[in-house]
């Protein structure tokens, strides 16, 4: 359960408003709230992201959630931009978990006010869907 956690926790990875350039219109911490939903188990959960802009046009994220609807998880991890087509950003994020759990992966579209994506880590692999809150 442990394992799964960290896995998903991972895989929220992403979310924030861009403008055309692929900059963010915003300047500050921007909070999302959705779901992680493994496709591997049929495991799924509430979550939680607070994206901070970077100057180099990614985004430092902290998510949490819940695993089994009572284990808490929080992860953070750096969203690198890999594209945008002007409504659009892509954004992927890798780490490494460690000897056990291998290396996480995430790819991420965000588009106005949400992010859809998706995750691989240990054997799992899942989605992820988030909208802005404020």
């Amino acid at each position: 359960m442990l394992r799964m956690a960290m896995i998903l926790v991972v895989s929220l990875a992403g979310v924030a408003e861009t403008s055309v350039a692929g900059s963010p219109i915003w300047g500050q911490s921007q909070v999302f709230k959705g779901t992680w939903n493994s496709q591997s188990t049929g495991h799924r959960g509430p979550m939680r992201a607070r994206l901070t802009p970077r100057s180099d046009g990614g985004y430092d994220a902290r998510f949490s959630g819940r695993f089994a609807l009572i284990i808490p998880f929080t992860y953070r991890v750096q969203l690198m931009p890999a594209g945008n087509d002007g409504w659009n950003q892509q954004l992927t994020a890798s780490k490494r978990l460690g000897p056990v759990l291998g290396s996480y992966q995430m790819s991420a579209n965000l588009a106005p006010g949400q992010l859809v994506g998706g995750f691989q880590a240990a054997g799992d692999t899942g989605t992820v869907s988030l909208r802005r809150v404020r």
